[in-house]
């Protein structure tokens, strides 16, 4: 059964590692999806993060929406 993931391809997202310390997306990071991972890695994405320039594979619930203004 195909798992149905939240996000896109190029889509813009916050990445927070912290989220379940508690934090309250003081230490959100935007990012980018690079990659859907296939269901049987552990890891949910790909991602590309803006202000340290590093590319993570990274689980579904440490990734938000960007807020609309």
């Amino acid at each position: 059964m195909m798992k149905v993931r939240k996000y896109k391809v190029d889509e813009w997202v916050f990445y927070n590692m912290l989220v379940e310390a508690g934090d309250d997306h003081t230490y959100s990071l935007k990012a980018v999806i690079l990659n859907i991972c296939p269901p049987e890695d552990f890891y949910d994405y790909e991602i590309y993060i803006e202000k340290t320039e590093k590319f993570k594979k990274v689980r579904e619930e440490y990734l938000f929406p960007l807020k609309q203004s």
